[in-house]
């Protein structure tokens, strides 16, 4: 396989795994306490909303 269909396949293969975390994550938020959960594992608030928001293609 050329290298450049090498890679394409490897950045297909990020995005549909950081869309499918997000995902994930932004069922977690609508059925956990996002605030609380932050708090606990030490980030700043707003931290997991906005990783959930952001599009897949940005890392």
């Amino acid at each position: 396989m050329p290298a450049k269909s090498s890679a394409f396949v490897r950045t297909l293969k990020v995005w549909n795994q950081r869309s499918a975390e997000r995902r994930s994550l932004r069922r977690d938020i609508n059925r956990d306490n996002v605030a609380m959960i932050e708090r606990d594992i030490g980030l700043a608030p707003g931290s997991l909303l906005r990783e959930a928001s952001k599009p897949f293609w940005r890392s």
